[in-house]
């Protein structure tokens, strides 16, 4: 496997955590620790426990653990149309960020950082899959 795609499975990895994570907490089971807690436009309790957080019943964290747990399995999967279904799921994620950092701005007028970080993560895995397909 080459290093892109360790570096992917590892991203999927740590976003998998994150996702879960954030489930946990959505769920009331512990409280959200925010980095950067309440600094201006970051704030993390705003945002997963705003009416955004939840689509199709479920909150946005367990499409994130769906999202990461294919992304993994596309990485270690190997065989015909690799290539296509990486970079089709890999534009998923990234237009589904970019709807959410709009809720996140512009309906709930506050940012988190555990969000960001999974955003960021899944722009960096879209990159590293266009690398591998150039």
């Amino acid at each position: 496997m080459s290093g892109r795609r360790w570096a992917r499975l590892g991203m999927a990895l740590v976003g998998l955590g994150i996702s879960v994570y954030l489930t946990v907490v959505h769920y009331g089971h512990v409280p959200l620790a925010c980095p950067l807690a309440r600094r201006g436009i970051v704030d993390c309790a705003a945002v997963v426990t705003s009416p955004q957080s939840v689509a199709l019943g479920l909150p946005l964290a367990v499409w994130g653990i769906a999202w990461f747990v294919v992304t993994a399995a596309l990485v270690l999967r190997a065989g015909p149309g690799q290539a296509l279904a990486e970079r089709a799921w890999a534009t998923v994620g990234a237009v589904a960020v970019v709807y959410f950092v709009y809720l996140e701005l512009f309906a709930v007028g506050r940012l988190c950082a555990w969000c960001t970080a999974v955003h960021l993560l899944v722009l960096a895995n879209l990159i590293l899959v266009g690398m591998d397909a150039g």
